[in-house]
């Protein structure tokens, strides 16, 4: 049905954004920790990088970086805008649970309409 698909989509894109970071964090100390940069640079940072990460892939017979699994807990990270000040919350726990549910259930939608 369409939340097995959604559940399953889900946890295939989990498992693969988690592996790219664990590359990203034993290759690239860089991410290691949340760079203290615009979130512009961090981004073309992690262009950078994986532009990099694919060139020595393709490149390179002998890597002599080798990539170890980073098993880190996830961290909570809070917004911070442009100028690093920290963004106000405004929506309530409610609120935000109740957003996040609706916009869920439009993307199993379409996962399922798409799927059929």
């Amino acid at each position: 049905n369409e939340k097995e698909l959604f559940n399953l989509r889900h946890a295939s894109l989990r498992n693969v954004i988690e592996r790219i970071f664990g590359i990203f964090k034993s290759r690239f100390t860089i991410f290691k920790s949340a760079p203290p940069f615009l979130f512009k640079t961090q981004v073309e940072l992690v262009l950078a990088c994986t532009t990099l990460h694919n060139f020595l892939h393709k490149e390179c017979c002998y890597d002599e970086f080798s990539i170890e699994a980073v098993d880190e807990p996830s961290s909570s990270i809070l917004p911070v805008n442009e100028y690093h000040t920290f963004k106000p919350i405004i929506q309530t726990q409610e609120q935000e649970r109740e957003n996040t549910n609706a916009w869920k259930t439009s993307i199993t939608m379409n996962m399922w309409v798409n799927a059929i």
